[in-house]
């Protein structure tokens, strides 16, 4: 089974880092401004974004003779090449969000926007000992 998405926008930076600490451009297509009317009442947003660059995928990483499947990483090497940014949102101008802490290149394709809230808040996490290994 496949699906089709269509783009709402993508991100624009003014280098190709892919530094989360840079603030970078998310350019919404005029089309869907509308929809972001009320988003600049939220701290942070959640950014999914196509990871267009990536034309394959590992589903098992050796890790310091550790072996980890890409479900269990971060890896943009996944059989659906989707990613995922909880960013900071600095302001809105129009159709333009600035934000802060989104790990992708200029150019990628934006998917989808939503408000990080306290459904996403997660108080007590548990990592594996290998997760923050390096």
């Amino acid at each position: 089974m496949s699906v089709c998405f269509k783009y709402i926008g993508y991100i624009k930076r003014k280098d190709n880092s892919s530094s989360r600490q840079d603030i970078v451009e998310v350019i919404v297509d005029k089309e869907y401004e509308e929809g972001l009317t009320g988003i600049e009442g939220f701290s942070h947003i959640i950014l999914v974004y196509h990871l267009h660059l990536v034309n394959e995928y590992r589903l098992i990483r050796d890790r310091d003779n550790i072996k980890i499947g890409v479900f269990a990483t971060r890896s943009q090497f996944r059989p659906n090449p989707i990613g995922i940014s909880v960013c900071e949102l600095v302001k809105r101008e129009g159709n333009i969000l600035y934000v802060r802490g989104v790990n992708a290149y200029d150019g990628t394709p934006v998917l989808d926007i939503k408000p990080y809230d306290e459904w996403d808040r997660v108080e007590k996490i548990r990592v594996p000992f290998w997760h923050n290994a390096k």
